[in-house]
C-alpha cells in the first residue's frame, strides 16, 4: 500500500507541497487564471466594499432621512422635473442593490468558470503524468504496490487534487478580496466615526475563530489519512477479484471475496464518517462565535448612539468578513484533504528510477548483431536473498540458447536483467559491447522482442494488436507476420478478419489464439535479440509443432533466448544453460549435458517418462 505518513508532513509545509504542483500544473494556464483573478478583484469589491457603501449613504436616501446630494437633485430635475424627483430618486437607488449584486454575479460566474477550466486542465496533465510515470517507473516499484492501489493514485487521487485544486482556486482568489474589501470599508468607517471604532475592536473577538478552524484542518487530515489507506484497500480487492473471475467462480469464492469487499466498505465508511464529522463542524463554530460577536455589538453600539443605518452597513461588512474567513476555514480544510492526496501522488511522480535513463546514452553498433555478456552478475529482488550468484556467460550473436532448470533457480530473472527490467547489484551487462545501463530505452526495446508467458493483449483489433511490435508497420507487413504465427487461421474466419476488437486481456480468444498474436508481434518486430520465455505453454502440443517451424525461422540469425518446461519446445537450441539455486551449473548440447550433468538427465528423463511427452519429445 501507499504509506501516507505524517513524517512527511512534519518535515514538509502544505505550501511546500504545493508548490511543484502549482509551478508545473497552474502557471502554465496563466491566461486563465489571470482573468480569473480579475473577475474576482470586481466581485469582491461589489460585495465587500460596496453593498456596505450603499446601506449607509444609499438607504437614509430611501427612507427620506436623509436628502439627496445636490448634484443628484439637480440632474434629476433637468432630467424628469422636480415633481417627479422623489420617485426617480427612490427608484435609482433602489436599481443601485441589484446593480451591485449583478455585477457581483456576473464577476463571481466567470472568476468561478475561468479559475475552475485552469483547475481541469492542470489535474488533467497531472493525470496523465501520473500514469505516464508508472510506465517508466522499474518494476522493482510495482512489485512492490499492488496494482489496485496505483489504480486508486491515477483514478481518486487525482479526483480529489481536481476536486480542491478547482474549489481552492475559487476561494483563495474571491474570498480574500472580499475580505480586503469588506476590511477597507471598516478601516474607513473607523476613521470617519467614533463609535465604529469602538463597535469594530468587540467584532474583533471573532479572531477566535482562526485556532478553531487549525485544529479542526489538523483532526480533519489525520483521518482523512486512514480513510485514504481504507480506499487502496477497496481499489485493490475490487481489481484482484475482477482480474481473478476464473478462479473465484472455480472455487466458489464470490461470497468470501464480497464479504472482503463489505468489510472494507465498512472500515472505510466508519473513517470517512470521522472526516465529514470534523469538516462540518468548522461553519456552525465560525457562526456562533461570529453570532455572539455581533450580539454584543449590538447592545454596545446601541448604548453609544449608533444609527440604524452606520450599524447596518458595519453588520453587514463584517459579514462580508466573516463569511470569507468561514471559508477561508473551509479552504484550510480542503488544503489539508488535498494534501494527502498529493502526498501519494508524489510518491508515484517522485519515486526513485532504480532503472534511470543514462544521461549520456551510447549508441549501439549498426547493425545490431546481439551478443550478449554477462560478467560477474549478482542480482536480487531483496537484499536479503540473492536470486542469481556470480553469473558469468557470453553469447555471440546469432546463438540459439535454451534455459532450464527447476522453478525458483533464477531462468526467468536472466531474462528480465537482460530486458533490464531491473539492474544487477553488481557485475553488469553487456549487448554488443555497450553496458545495458549505458544504452537508451528507446534503442533497447527496438533490440529486444519478447514473447512471455502471459503476453498481454490490449482491448483493441488483432491488428492493432500485432502492430504494436512495431508502430507504423503497414497492413501487408503485419498480414505477414500474422501468417507466420498462424494467426490467420482463426483471424480470418471471423466476419471481421483481423479487425475484430478484442476484450479485455485479448478477451474472446483462447489461451492458444492470444499466445499465437504475441508470437506474431515479434514477428513483426524482428529484433536482433529475442527471447522466448514459454511462448508455446499455451499451446497444446498440435498447435506447438504446427508454429515450430516458424519460431525456428524467426530466430534464424538473432540472437534467441528460449525458456521451457517442455523438452520439445528447445529442440532448436544450439546451446543449454541449466540454472540450479541462481548459479548456471552447466553449459552445452543436450548430447554432452545429458551425459555429464546429473541435473539436466533428471529433468529431461522425469519429462520424457510422461505419457503426453513420450511420443512427441524430441532430442534437444
Amino acid at each position: 500500500m501507499l504509506e501516507i505518513s505524517m513524517s512527511t508532513r512534519e518535515k514538509e509545509s502544505i505550501w511546500e507541497l504545493f508548490k511543484p504542483l502549482l509551478r508545473r500544473y497552474v502557471l502554465p494556464q496563466g491566461a486563465l487564471v489571470v482573468g480569473g483573478i480579475l473577475a474576482g478583484v470586481i466581485a469582491a469589491a461589489a460585495a465587500g466594499f460596496g453593498l456596505p457603501v450603499m446601506i449607509q449613504y444609499i438607504f437614509p436616501i430611501v427612507f427620506g432621512t436623509e436628502p439627496p446630494p445636490a448634484w443628484l437633485q439637480e440632474w434629476v430635475t433637468r432630467t424628469v422635473g422636480s415633481e417627479h424627483l422623489a420617485t426617480a430618486t427612490l427608484w435609482g437607488a433602489a436599481l443601485l442593490i441589484p446593480l451591485a449584486m449583478g455585477i457581483r454575479g456576473i464577476a463571481t460566474y466567470i472568476n468561478g468558470f475561468l479559475l475552475s477550466k485552469a483547475g481541469v486542465k492542470a489535474v488533467s496533465a497531472l493525470r496523465a503524468d501520473v500514469f505516464a510515470r508508472l510506465q517508466y517507473l522499474p518494476f522493482s516499484f510495482h512489485d512492490r504496490k499492488q496494482r489496485g492501489t496505483l489504480m486508486t493514485v491515477v483514478l481518486q487521487y487525482t479526483a480529489m487534487a481536481q476536486q480542491g485544486m478547482m474549489s481552492v482556486l475559487n476561494d483563495l482568489v474571491i474570498q480574500p478580496l472580499t475580505l480586503v474589501a469588506a476590511v477597507s470599508y471598516l478601516v474607513y468607517a473607523a476613521i470617519s466615526q467614533d463609535e465604529t471604532a469602538m463597535l469594530l475592536g468587540n467584532l474583533a473577538i471573532t479572531i477566535v475563530c482562526v485556532p478553531i478552524v487549525r485544529t479542526v484542518g489538523k483532526r480533519m487530515a489525520k483521518q482523512m489519512r486512514k480513510a485514504l489507506s481504507g480506499m487502496n484497500f477497496i481499489t485493490a480487492t475490487v481489481e484482484e477479484t475482477l482480474s481473478s473471475q476464473r478462479e473465484v467462480r472455480a472455487f466458489n469464492l464470490e461470497k468470501r471475496q464480497t464479504e472482503l469487499l463489505q468489510g472494507h466498505i465498512r472500515h472505510y465508511n466508519s473513517l470517512f464518517v470521522r472526516v465529514i464529522a470534523w469538516q462540518q463542524s468548522v461553519t456552525p463554530s465560525v457562526e456562533v462565535v461570529s453570532a455572539f460577536a455581533i450580539s454584543y455589538s449590538l447592545y454596545q453600539g446601541c448604548s453609544h448612539g449608533l444609527t440604524l443605518e452606520q450599524f447596518t452597513a458595519i453588520v453587514t461588512a463584517f459579514y462580508f468578513c466573516y463569511d470569507p474567513i468561514k471559508k477561508l476555514g473551509e479552504v484550510a480544510n480542503r488544503c489539508h484533504l488535498m494534501a494527502t492526496a498529493i502526498e501519494g501522488i508524489n510518491e508515484v511522480l517522485y519515486a526513485k528510477d532504480e532503472t534511470p535513463e543514462p544521461e549520456n546514452p551510447k549508441p549501439l553498433p549498426n547493425p545490431v548483431s546481439g551478443a550478449v555478456e554477462f560478467e560477474h552478475v549478482n542480482f536480487g529482488y531483496t537484499p536479503e536473498k540473492q536470486v542469481l550468484q556470480d553469473i558469468c556467460v557470453q553469447v555471440p550473436a546469432g546463438q540459439i540458447v535454451a534455459l532450464v532448470g527447476p522453478s525458483g533457480s533464477g531462468k526467468t530473472t536472466f531474462i528480465n536483467l537482460i530486458c533490464r527490467f531491473y539492474d544487477p547489484d553488481t557485475g553488469s551487462i553487456r549487448l554488443d559491447g555497450v553496458n545495458l545501463k549505458d544504452i537508451s530505452r528507446a534503442e533497447r526495446t527496438r533490440t529486444i522482442g519478447l514473447v512471455s508467458q502471459f503476453s498481454a493483449l490490449f482491448h483493441d483489433s488483432i491488428l492493432e494488436n500485432i502492430r504494436a511490435g512495431r508502430p507504423g508497420a503497414d497492413q501487408t507487413a503485419v498480414e505477414q507476420a500474422a501468417a507466420l504465427a498462424r494467426v490467420d487461421e482463426f483471424a480470418l474466419q471471423h466476419p471481421e478478419g483481423y479487425n475484430r476488437i478484442l476484450g479485455e486481456g485479448g478477451g474472446g480468444l483462447s489461451g492458444g489464439q492470444r499466445q499465437r498474436v504475441s508470437i506474431a508481434r515479434a514477428f513483426l518486430k524482428n529484433a536482433p535479440v529475442l527471447i522466448l520465455d514459454e511462448a508455446t505453454s499455451a499451446l497444446d502440443m498440435k498447435s506447438e509443432a504446427a508454429i515450430q517451424e516458424s519460431l525456428e525461422r524467426l530466430a534464424a540469425g538473432h540472437t534467441t533466448f528460449i525458456i521451457a518446461h517442455r523438452f520439445s519446445t528447445i529442440r532448436m537450441a544450439q546451446r543449454i544453460l541449466v540454472f540450479e539455486e541462481g548459479r548456471i551449473v552447466a553449459d552445452g548440447t543436450h548430447t554432452d549435458l545429458y551425459e555429464h550433468c546429473a541435473l539436466y538427465r533428471h529433468l529431461y528423463d522425469e519429462q520424457v517418462s510422461l505419457p503426453d511427452e513420450s511420443q512427441d519429445t524430441p532430442a534437444a
